[in-house]
């Protein structure tokens, strides 16, 4: 069982927002396995680009900014046309909390890979989780880190690899990373375990 302060933050902050969210990042490995297995620098969160405008209604009192693209800059958020595409990533502070928003785009009932968008996940697989605690299908999560692997990505996806049970993700996982030429070590250790899995 996980009981980690900055869980309960986003909890307690996103309990009267309406419109879906999940928690992302990091977190979202921990949050399958049931366990903290590391330390995590700050708290994602993704909601869907449609609702945005919700979005910076509900965050009225934080100060929003955008990161631009390929920049290393923040702009600041005054309406929707100052996060168009491809700008995707909010960032909000208020006093000392800090508070990073992505924003994933979809069609009907899939889920949209931004960087390519050839890459779709069904809605039903992508949202893990409860009511009070949602997060991104660890799989979705680990084929962007493939893409630009950093050592705690290393270690997440050890924790999936070796802890998940959810052969379907992993499937999905294997395929989109041959896809959009993710990590290919990732690939190898990959195919391995779902063989394993289909002798076993």
């Amino acid at each position: 069982m996980i009981h980690a302060k900055e869980l309960g933050g986003i909890e307690s902050l996103m309990a009267s927002f309406q419109k879906p969210w999940f928690i992302a990042g990091g977190w979202t490995i921990d949050l399958a396995v049931g366990e903290a297995t590391r330390s995590h620098k700050d708290m994602d969160i993704c909601i869907f680009r449609e609702d945005l405008a919700y979005a910076l209604s509900f965050f009225n009192d934080w100060d929003i900014n955008v990161a631009i693209p390929g920049q290393h800059r923040l702009e600041p958020v005054r309406h929707l046309g100052d996060v168009e595409p491809p700008r995707y990533c909010l960032h909000l502070f208020k006093g000392a909390a800090f508070l990073e928003i992505l924003l994933t785009e979809r069609s009907d009932e899939h889920v949209i890979f931004r960087k390519d968008r050839t890459v779709t996940m069904p809605i039903g697989d992508f949202a893990m989780g409860s009511l009070t605690r949602p997060f991104v299908n660890p799989a979705w999560q680990l084929l962007f880190k493939s893409l630009s692997t950093r050592p705690e990505d290393e270690h997440d996806f050890n924790v999936y690899l070796e802890r998940s049970r959810d052969r379907k993700s992993k499937k999905w996982l294997l395929e989109q990373m041959i896809r959009v030429g993710g990590n290919r070590t990732w690939m190898d250790a990959l195919r391995d375990d779902l063989e394993r899995e289909k002798r076993a």
